[in-house]
């Protein structure tokens, strides 16, 4: 149930984009105007995501995220039968309110439904149901508005969106998912000398207090790296190395495709080691030696192709590692103030970067696109390392 609503909230997150030209010519709108609207419903996202996780854990999980679902479905469908350029603007941000409720819903009710010898698969299935519903939602929208034209294409989306609302509503919450912000850490473990002490100094305390803070930076981290592949990867091996467009887009094409699969990978190897932290740190410095040697030497398409498959693959089965250091790190009954706060840090990376890899490409630094991605992974690498000493999985697997 948790992977079909983050299917749902990551394929209709990926709608839009792929319509700016419909919506730019129905609505008069140029693409800065458009990119706003993206930009709004991911600020959206972003502020309210930490609040919705205290109301998950006030509430229950399950109300929150089904509610969260529905209104994102009804957001992204009345875009389709809109006309006016402020109630778009108004609808995204609507959409990203809703938006922000899966990371702490989801992952409260899967850390309390879950055994705890599964739940490094159960968070790499729900991670990768959100990469399957990216990968889905480009090529399904487009073919939806060439046929149907774009209106009925979003209208559809949100229709779908709301089956899959429907299917949940008549499944109904598990007890442990509806009680899930009631449960303990798996294990019954009570992180950093137990959770209620940890909670009892306040919210402020617990986001400030340094396992909380280090996960939130690797998060950031984390995204930052992925938002450089994504964004400019393609651009600088362009004009780095003069790499044919076709084979720079196969490249990150295989990447993207690694890293879904690693995600998968990630999941079991998560269930087999209590050591995160060194899982996760592995996997960055092996990535960050590829990114850096591939910022550095041209390569032929293959080599290309097979270096970028090898750090998709590497960073894909980081996600797992990810989920269940901050997992370790949840005090009782926080689970979803704690996920809803560090999964900002995804937001945060992923509007800073792009900036930054655009100014330096505009300087000339083009080299640096890759070098600032290695960077981050050996940052966010010390990073883990640091806060997975401070949980008791690495305690006890010292």
């Amino acid at each position: 149930m948790v992977c079909a609503g983050h299917f749902v909230s990551h394929f209709l997150t990926l709608t839009l984009p792929p319509l700016f030209p419909f919506l730019g010519e129905d609505f008069g709108l140029g693409f800065t105007e458009l990119g706003l609207i993206m930009t709004l419903y991911a600020a959206a996202t972003g502020i309210t995501q930490i609040p919705m996780g205290f109301l998950v854990d006030r509430v229950g999980a399950f109300p929150v995220m089904l509610t969260g679902l529905a209104v994102l479905c009804l957001s992204i469908g009345g875009i389709g039968l809109t006309t006016s350029p402020l109630a778009l603007g108004g609808l995204a941000v609507l959409a990203g309110v809703a938006n922000s409720v899966f990371h702490p819903a989801n992952y409260s009710i899967l850390a309390a439904a879950m055994n705890s010898a599964r739940m490094g698969r159960a968070f790499g299935l729900h991670t990768f149901a959100g990469h399957f519903g990216n990968a889905l939602a480009p090529v399904v929208i487009v073919a939806l508005a060439v046929t149907w034209g774009w209106r009925a294409a979003v209208v559809a989306a949100g229709t779908m969106g709301l089956a899959v609302v429907a299917a949940l509503l008549l499944a109904g919450p598990s007890e442990a998912g509806d009680a899930a912000s009631d449960l303990p850490a798996a294990g019954g473990a009570e992180p950093d000398g137990g959770g209620e002490d940890r909670d009892e100094s306040g919210p402020l305390a617990l986001f400030l207090s340094p396992p909380v803070m280090k996960l939130f930076l690797f998060f950031v981290l984390t995204a930052a790296t992925s938002s450089g592949m994504q964004t400019f990867s393609v651009t600088a091996l362009v004009m780095l190395f003069d790499t044919p467009l076709v084979a720079a887009s196969a490249a990150l094409t295989a990447f993207l495709f690694a890293m879904s699969m690693g995600i998968l990978a990630g999941g079991v190897l998560a269930d087999r080691t209590r050591r995160h932290d060194l899982m996760a740190a592995l996997a960055f410095a092996a990535t960050a030696a590829i990114i850096a040697f591939v910022g550095t030497v041209s390569l032929p398409a293959v080599a290309l192709i097979l270096l970028f498959t090898i750090a998709g693959l590497l960073q894909g089965i980081i996600r797992p590692a990810r989920d269940m250091l901050v997992h370790a790190a949840s005090p009782e009954g926080a689970t979803g103030r704690v996920f809803g706060f560090v999964t900002t840090g995804i937001n945060v990376g992923g509007a800073l970067t792009p900036l930054l890899l655009g100014w330096l490409v505009d300087q000339g630094a083009v080299r640096w696109v890759f070098w600032f991605i290695a960077l981050a992974m050996v940052l966010a690498l010390a990073t883990v390392m640091s806060a997975g000493r401070s949980t008791p999985q690495a305690a006890e697997g010292a």
